[in-house]
């Protein structure tokens, strides 16, 4: 008995030697595993889009508030100009269709605008080397 396993070891070594020896196969590499067959599997991330950059704020500039009252047919502007500031209302070519001056920029000035038709418009006030711009719509 002794003989047959002694006999069955080498010749078992033998093949595992032989076996050893010869070219493995090509490995086969496993098919990527997707969301839809695996839960599990990780997930590439997607890239993040990068926030669009913010100019910096323009020293000369005049900030302008605007109240649009569309029945009275009346845009009242306000900007932070402490000098005389010139208002001119642009159309959508850029052409000024209506201008005032006042001599604080602090105090609002009343535009009448009933003989402007509806549409986009730029209020555009100007004071010494500052100059501010602001976009309304009239008529709506």
């Amino acid at each position: 008995m002794k003989v047959f396993l002694t006999c069955a070891g080498a010749l078992l070594l033998a093949s595992l030697a032989g076996h050893a020896q010869t070219t493995p196969a090509p490995a086969t590499t496993p098919a990527p595993a997707t969301a839809a067959t695996d839960p599990a599997a990780p997930t590439t991330p997607t890239p993040i889009a990068l926030a669009p950059v913010t100019p910096a704020a323009d020293p000369n500039a005049l900030k302008i508030k605007t109240e649009i009252n569309p029945i009275a047919h009346k845009l009242t502007v306000r900007c932070d100009a402490a000098g005389p500031t010139r208002v001119e209302i642009n159309d959508k070519e850029g052409r000024p269709v209506l201008t005032k001056t006042m001599m604080a920029g602090t105090t609002p000035v009343v535009l009448n605008t009933a003989k402007l038709p509806a549409g986009p418009y730029v209020v555009r006030c100007t004071a010494g080397e500052k100059t501010g711009m602001r976009r309304v719509m009239l008529g709506e």
